[in-house]
């Protein structure tokens, strides 16, 4: 074999390896806190067993170590015992090379797995481990004179395997996109609904507004063939009833057998008609009622939709007792919001972007804008609403730049649950684009949050790089190939005090279950373990977490904390608090997701990676003189205000002249900072005074506060988040 010189090449054989044996055992010890201690006999016996491999470099005058792999490998599994690359070599792949090397080996030998345990605080080694697609299998407690929390990370090769892999992939770390589907509701309808389609009934637009948004996908509609009996008894003889017809066009879900019906009669009609129950005077309409909530309730649907005022006034009983939805074609109208307010965007002194509802005179540009990224027609008219829709039905709204519309989001009107299935799309070959897709997904994740923990399916045209691009720093995941991602979005913080409930909330909006007893905080990089919906236990770190639950912080007990002062005329385009909105263009810093907090040089400590800001609105010029906000830190570093330049100042709402307002140090600490999260209610400067945190020179600079100040500040802050 002819080897060029300079070039890397992995030996796994023992007469090649042995002659190595000495350098690799010098190399271990060279950091035993990393890679623990073997005796030097370890490493021989290891490679005549063939199970170490070593990677060298030819050069003109020979052979130098560059680094070795030590692994064991027992059937099924192999596991990795010690990496390591001399300090000469690194930074040019070879611990890659090695690994890729073992992955090919073990692939050969038929093994289904290989894994390798890490320390959690090995920061540098985890972020390795999970780049070569090594997820989190479990947690291990480590030796006790160390007390480490071990990582048992693991990699399924592509082997020919009797059993499924087990599904887990990096992509979709909450498993968002797994075998379970999310269910969409289904409801029977009652027979006083079907008949309210003719047109001269006083309720036809209610329910034709009911079958609209069927069609894109909100719900799904069904009948009881208990409709079949009740339209034949009704019916007159000799005359053709059209509704009879009408009905076989629906799918039908059978009554109870009579078994079941004898069971569940007295219990239904004692909660809907309790007076005619107790009266023994039911007539045959309040029966046929009865029987459609027996069928919805037998065959496990999501309700039943009807305009009986006596199952309707009943509904939160047989909620509580079946877990039933009752509702009516009336309550779709409450649905409806007041059509979006024109918000716009100054990206540059001569540009902007503005967002807005989509109406029917915008159907045009709409048409146009789809049409051009290859959206069938027919997708355009149902999938994506963008033609003849009903606002009662559809939320859509559109970014325009200079008058051409760039952007376009939609989704249905919500039924009942919690999933957003939104459709989004925009112009990329114009300038900014990333701008527009920031501006619409930021919007989206607002509007799924505004009532609480949501689930949001996003469904957009091929070759649209922004959004993905976007769409992965917020959080969304998918699988390859694929034209749509998710992301449950929490929209919260989460405390001791609310981890119950938050745990329930995911649950519902996603069948994410996290452990039942809240975490012990140690480090954002620690490890967390849940179920995700497709029963799999997943783990990952609890700063991974909160970014794909975005918004979302873990405000918990022993997590640094600190208080920072904001200017009045700063804050609101910093932090968009403000309950009352401004008829002024937002800053182009309310686009990002990451945002800059520039201080003084001295506040570089306190911006530690993972740390909570909460951020203190000063009183000067007409300020609140209160907490508003609170967010996580992601980085912070020190830069010359002199070098600063768009990078910096974009996502930061400050100008050179707002620079010099700010301090008089020429070096500034720039803290990048995400998951904002406004309190509901401001805490002001005398209950931070009252808690020992808020005194006026304290409140000049950040500070850091404790684990009691913190959750004493959250509770006043969140009047209804914290109970």
């Amino acid at each position: 074999m002819i080897i060029k010189k300079n070039t890397i090449e992995v030996l796994d054989r023992y007469n090649d390896v042995a002659p190595f044996v000495p350098l690799v055992n010098e190399a271990a010890d060279s950091d035993k806190g990393a890679l623990g201690f073997y005796p030097s006999r370890v490493f021989m016996d290891f490679a005549r067993k063939e199970q170490l491999l070593v990677a060298v470099e030819y050069h003109a005058t020979g052979i130098s170590y560059a680094g070795h792999l030590l692994f064991e490998a027992k059937h099924p599994k192999g596991r990795v015992r010690q990496i390591f690359v001399a300090p000469a070599f690194r930074k040019r792949g070879i611990a890659t090379r090695l690994l890729d090397h073992l992955k090919k080996h073990l692939t050969d030998h038929a093994f289904i797995s290989m894994y390798a345990r890490v320390a959690e605080d090995l920061s540098e080694a985890n972020k390795f481990w999970h780049e070569q697609g090594f997820y989190v299998q479990s947690i291990a407690r480590g030796g006790e004179t160390r007390n480490r929390t071990i990582i048992v990370r693991t990699h399924e090769l592509d082997t020919p395997q009797l059993f499924a892999p087990s599904g887990l992939n990096a992509t979709d770390p909450l498993g968002l996109n797994s075998t379970y589907e999310s269910e969409i509701p289904l409801f029977l309808l009652d027979l006083n609904v079907l008949f309210d389609l003719g047109p001269r009934r006083r309720r036809n637009e209610e329910i034709l507004d009911l079958f609209r948004i069927e069609r894109t996908g909100s719900c799904k509609l069904a009948l009881s063939t208990e409709i079949t009996t009740e339209l034949t008894r009704t019916a007159s003889i000799g005359v053709t009833d059209q509704m009879q017809a009408y009905a076989r066009i629906f799918p039908s879900f059978p009554t109870p057998t009579e078994d079941e019906w004898t069971a569940i009669k007295p219990k239904l009609a004692a909660i809907v008609f309790p007076e005619r129950y107790r009266a023994d005077a039911l007539s045959k309409n309040d029966v046929s009622d009865l029987r459609h909530l027996a069928t919805a309730i037998q065959n496990r649907l999501t309700g039943l939709i009807t305009n009986d005022a006596s199952i309707l006034n009943a509904g939160a009983r047989l909620y509580e007792k079946y877990g039933i939805q009752v509702i009516s074609p009336a309550a779709l109208k409450d649905l409806t919001t007041s059509e979006t307010q024109e918000q716009v965007f100054q990206i540059r002194a001569d540009d902007s972007l503005s967002i807005t509802s989509i109406t029917r005179p915008h159907e045009v540009e709409v048409h146009r804008l789809l049409s051009g990224l290859r959206v069938p027609p027919s997708a355009i008219a149902t999938a994506w609403a963008a033609i003849d829709s009903n606002d009662r039905v559809c939320n859509r709204h559109g970014v325009w730049s200079q008058d051409v519309l760039v952007g376009y989001l939609m989704w249905p009107r919500i039924v009942n649950g919690s999933e957003f299935s939104a459709h989004v799309a925009i112009d990329e070959s114009r300038p900014g684009a990333i701008l527009v897709a920031k501006l619409l997904l930021g919007f989206l994740i607002e509007q799924a949050t505004a009532e609480g923990t949501s689930q949001i399916r996003l469904t957009f045209p091929p070759q649209q790089a922004r959004i993905r691009e976007v769409a992965s720093a917020l959080g969304f995941g998918g699988l390859t190939g694929q034209t749509s991602l998710v992301k449950l979005a929490l929209g919260r913080i989460v405390t001791q005090s609310t981890w119950a409930r938050r745990n329930d909330e995911l649950f519902r909006a996603g069948h994410v279950r996290l452990p039942d007893a809240p975490l012990t905080f140690r480090n954002v990089d620690q490890q967390i373990r849940f179920v995700g919906p497709d029963g799999n236990v997943r783990h990952v770190s609890l700063m991974t977490l909160e970014t794909l639950l975005s918004p979302a912080l873990f405000c918990l007990p022993g997590r640094t904390a600190v208080i920072s002062p904001v200017r009045h005329e700063f804050a609101e385009d910093l932090l968009a608090h403000s309950r009352q909105k401004s008829l002024l263009p937002h800053a182009r810093a309310r686009l990002y997701k990451e945002r800059h907090y520039v201080s003084g040089k001295a506040t570089l400590k306190h911006f530690k990676r993972g740390n909570l800001i909460l951020f203190y609105e000063s009183a000067r010029n007409r300020g609140l003189g209160a907490i508003v906000a609170i967010a996580r830190v992601q980085h912070a570093y020190l830069k010359s205000q002199e070098a600063m330049n768009n990078s910096d100042l974009d996502p930061s709402v400050l100008d050179a002249v707002g620079l010099e307002a700010i301090g008089r140090s020429r070096t500034k600490t720039v803290t990048v900072f995400d998951n904002i999260i406004c309190l509901e209610r401001p805490v002001p400067l005398a209950t931070l005074q009252r808690l020992d945190c808020g005194s006026p020179q304290d409140l000049l600079t950040t500070h850091v506060i404790s684990d009691a100040q913190l959750q004493e500040i959250l509770e006043e802050g969140f009047a209804h988040g914290i109970s």
